[in-house]
């Protein structure tokens, strides 16, 4: 519950700096720039900061593709895209999942218009904002092995994944 209020906290009053954009601009192509620049600031915010913790994970790790985890974590949440879904949407669809989480990927379903409609589309983009940033990544001819991963960041963990990928995740999830 704690987490939860601190990231409602963290994305009402959600900043970025130039250190972050130059971040940005240094480990993203422009194509790869405008998606990471088209989600909200506090998604932004989020990303960097699980690129931030993903680096601090790597620290010494000579198993890890620093540039692709860099990628990734950048990239991870380009699916949730500014003005698609409201900030108390979001908010309520993360609380139906904690409380129903069956029933609410049921009632997900994409597509924006009336109010129920709005809310329905938030709920899809909790649920599968993975599978649409992978998608856009697609679009742009990323590299498909960060493609491949930011697509797999909410599934469940396999013997084979790729350590970037498994860094990826704990990252977010410190996030």
């Amino acid at each position: 519950m704690f987490k939860r209020v601190k990231q409602v906290i963290s994305a009402l009053t959600a900043t970025i700096n130039k250190a972050d954009r130059d971040f940005v601009s240094q480990h993203l192509q422009p194509s790869e720039q405008k998606l990471f620049w088209n989600m909200n600031k506090p998604d932004q915010r989020h990303a960097l900061n699980v690129a931030y913790t993903a680096l601090r994970l790597a620290d010494e790790r000579t198993d890890i593709n620093q540039q692709l985890l860099i990628q990734c974590a950048l990239l991870h949440d380009v699916g949730k895209v500014k003005g698609d879904v409201s900030t108390f949407d979001k908010i309520v669809a993360v609380m139906a999942h904690k409380a129903a989480p069956h029933w609410a990927e049921k009632w997900a379903r994409q597509g924006r218009g009336s109010r129920i409609d709005n809310l329905r589309h938030a709920f899809y983009t909790y649920f599968y904002h993975a599978k649409r940033s992978s998608f856009l990544l697609k679009q742009i001819n990323c590299n498909p092995v960060a493609a491949a991963i930011v697509g797999s960041h909410h599934e469940t963990p396999a013997d084979n994944d790729p350590p970037e990928l498994m860094l990826l995740r704990k990252a977010d999830d410190l996030n």
